[in-house]
């Protein structure tokens, strides 16, 4: 058995029997002999030549006999060395072992020998190898008999290459590749996470691949790394891994996050397996299927970085050298990748007995900043002329800051219309200040306007979620959640959720990330679907709000970080209402039923309203609230009380001229509200999706935009009131009692003569 470069074994259990024969062929056993030989090799190196050199101990012990007369006989130990084709042979000190067998049984069971690689032939990187092998001989005294058995041995390999210490043989068994171990630890954590993820979910790391990835070097693969010497190829294998970096989580990744990180890879740099060296393009492959990039903290790098030189120098790996790479915990395990389980903070909840159970009324369509926008599209030579999403977030400096996801682009055509050469990317931003609006975009290599987050893939894109202000490190920033999709087949919904990340951005300079960080996607919720920043929870969080999807009945998932930058994912936690607030993702619980893929949740009157369209049926026109003492619910609606709007548009009897209009993204701009008056925004969309002048987005740039509602919200005139106590904290549904209640008499938010 190979342990290492340095250590090679072998034990055996060895078994002679001595028989006396007559003449016609009977024979009569009348004695034997066993032991067990065990051969340790270690393999030298250094700054000599004499360096180059193996050395192998044989010890004999366990030793049983029944006749006294086999100690006279003598066993034989030496070693064989051989050559490959002409190559140079090695040389081996004289023979030992040598001695009769009552000498190896009191107490001296042990011998060496010693080979070395002759200096003809080996200069510079050459490389020497040959194969070993021991030969066990016992000798019958007074006769000529003899018995050899011939055990082989390993492949020796001598170099003199500097890649090592100079000068070392060592074994080389292609039946047994070196393995390098990664040890989990808290000095590498996330080098040996992402290790571990490239080799058992390579599908879930970036860049994303239109093809299925298969990412080499696991033990369990079968596929090794090969070592490069080349510092030219492997420099190459460095760039595109940056430039994947960089494309992926933001040309500022190596600042964010609070901490110094470098951009990691797996296969590493230094193997022909690495991301431009092992890169295939051939039949339409995109060559992103074969690696994985993810910034990570530099000093975990720089660790994962030092054992890796030092496994390179200690195992004195060659040119093209084989080897794998096994993550293992502290204790030698197989390391199994997991965040951590369990309750991270119990659950408390507010008692707002004070707040009054409200109603939505004197809804108004058609309000500013409507118009604003619609004369905007009209005039702007390469702007916003339609767009969905329609998230609001106040920047440091005043501006509204509106965000949208698809965005078509002007001009329009002097009728109105629009054309169908009209650019459509996947995000923009559009700033307002009064009645004045202004497009910011990406740019794209030619100067045209771009989305923000370019597609990691064919058929990939990101449409956007909520967005809040954030303050790291002493700076306030723009932190967006984006949504990363799919396109896997030919029909309008053939699409599909691959990941969340979270992008920040100078609010100075709205064209591009700072950075990109992933967000918790595992469970496949979307989360962003809403936010609530530290400032208007004022508990000290900043919740995210998600939604666990479905075609109809689409329930809401609640995580939150302390402070406000969201990219700390480390730090998220995850609610169930049954347990409490969780570490792990998947442990969170679903909640409130019927809300949609947009939604908001904002502050009101020391309480939290929620504001969704109905998802309870398909393509509902309703706008719903929701009702809660904490920003995590329990959220109440009061049945046949909690429509605030019901939008006109949907449906064969919509107001859309076709009938084909469907309208969803309903939430509600706090920076637009008025006293009790309120304003939501909520998008309009067609089914006709063709690009042709007669289609409905061309002939009508008017339906794919925003409309806002005002509404007022007061208190119930019930008189009933907001009471959420342990008993019923988890109670989801309000309902009016069939008595009007005696004055100044508390309902309880459950379920009461429904």
């Amino acid at each position: 058995m190979i342990a290492d470069r340095w250590r090679w074994c072998l034990q055996d259990k060895i078994e002679y029997g001595w028989y006396r024969c007559t003449i016609i062929g009977s024979c009569t056993k009348v004695g034997s002999l066993s032991f067990r030989m065990s051969v340790l090799a270690t393999g030298k190196a250094g700054p000599a030549e004499s360096d180059r050199s193996v050395e192998a101990w044989f010890i004999l012990d366990q030793w049983d006999r029944d006749r006294e007369i086999l100690t006279d006989n003598t066993l034989e130990i030496e070693g064989e060395c051989h050559r490959y084709g002409s190559g140079p042979r090695c040389e081996r000190s004289v023979d030992v072992g040598k001695q009769k067998l009552s000498t190896w049984m009191n107490g001296n069971g042990y011998e060496w020998v010693k080979f070395t690689s002759p200096t003809t032939g080996l200069t510079g990187d050459m490389i020497s190898e040959f194969p070993l092998d021991f030969v066990l001989t016992v000798k019958q005294n007074g006769t000529n008999k003899e018995y050899s058995d011939t055990y082989e041995g390993p492949n020796i390999r001598c170099d003199s290459s500097n890649a090592g210490r100079r000068h070392g043989c060592g074994f080389a068994d292609d039946k047994i590749p070196m393995i390098h171990r990664v040890v989990h630890s808290a000095d590498n954590k996330e080098y040996a996470e992402h290790v571990k993820q490239a080799q058992s979910d390579p599908d879930k790391t970036m860049p994303t691949s239109a093809q299925t990835k298969s990412i080499p070097g696991s033990p369990e693969s079968l596929k090794p790394l090969t070592y490069l010497t080349n510092k030219s190829a492997s420099n190459a294998n460095g760039r595109k891994a940056i430039a994947a970096c960089q494309r992926i989580w933001g040309r500022g990744y190596a600042t964010s996050a609070g901490y110094a990180r470098e951009c990691d890879e797996f296969p590493y740099r230094s193997t022909h397996q690495g991301a431009k060296s092992g890169e295939d393009t051939s039949n339409g492959k995109d060559g992103f299927n074969h690696f994985s990039a993810k910034p990570i903290k530099a000093s975990h790098n720089n660790s994962g970085g030092t054992t890796l030189g030092n496994f390179y120098s200690f195992q004195r790996m060659l040119e093209s050298d084989e080897f794998y790479v096994h993550v293992v915990t502290s204790t030698g395990a197989d390391f199994i990748a997991g965040a951590l389980a369990g309750v991270a903070t119990p659950i408390s909840y507010s008692q707002c007995e004070s707040a009054a159970l409200v109603e939505a009324v004197d809804a108004r369509p058609n309000v500013w900043p409507e118009k604003t926008f619609n004369d905007y599209a009209k005039v702007t030579p390469d702007g916003w002329t339609g767009g969905d999403s329609t998230y609001s977030v106040t920047l440091p400096d005043g501006r509204r800051l509106w965000l949208f996801s698809d965005t078509f682009l002007g001009p329009l055509n002097s009728n109105g219309t629009r054309p169908t050469s009209a650019p459509l990317i996947n995000q923009s931003f559009v700033s307002q200040v009064g009645d004045n609006l202004t497009t910011i975009t990406g740019r794209a290599e030619d100067g045209t306007r771009s989305a923000f987050m370019p597609p990691s893939a064919p058929n990939h894109w990101y449409w956007l979620g909520d967005g809040q202000i954030a303050t790291i490190s002493g700076k306030k920033v723009l932190q967006v959640v984006f949504h990363e999709w799919y396109k896997f087949g030919s029909g309008m919904w053939d699409f599909g959720f691959k990941r969340g990340v979270v992008a920040t951005f100078d609010t100075d300079n709205l064209t591009e990330p700072i950075s990109i960080a992933p967000i918790p996607s595992a469970s496949g919720v979307q989360w962003g679907a809403g936010v609530l920043s530290a400032d208007q929870s004022k508990d000290g969080y900043s919740y995210i709000y998600g939604v666990n999807d479905s075609p109809i009945n689409k329930k809401m998932r609640i995580a939150r970080v302390k402070g406000t930058d969201l990219s700390n994912t480390e730090e998220w936690q995850f609610f169930n209402s049954a347990k409490g607030w969780m570490y792990g993702e998947t442990e969170g619980s679903d909640e409130t039923v019927g809300v949609a893929n947009e939604y908001s949740v904002t502050p009101y009157d020391g309480g939290f309203i929620l504001l969704s369209q109905d998802s309870t049926e398909a393509f509902s026109g309703k706008i719903r609230i929701w009702q809660g003492c904490d920003p995590f619910g329990p959220f109440g609606s009061w049945s046949g009380r909690d429509t605030v709007y019901t939008m006109p548009e949907p449906g064969p009897f919509g107001t859309c001229e076709d009938g084909n209009c469907f309208a969803y993204n309903a939430h509600v701009h706090p920076s637009l509200r008025q006293g009790d008056r309120w304003t939501l925004s909520y998008n309009v969309n067609n089914f006709d999706s063709r690009v042709t002048a007669d289609a409905a987005h061309y002939r009508d740039p008017t339906i794919y935009r925003p409309r806002f509602v005002s509404f007022r919200l007061v208190e119930s005139s019930s008189g009933a009131k907001l009471n959420f106590s342990t008993a019923n904290q988890r109670q989801k549904e309000v309902c009016i009692p069939r008595e009007r209640p005696a004055a100044g008499k508390v309902i309880a938010m459950q379920k009461v003569h429904c």
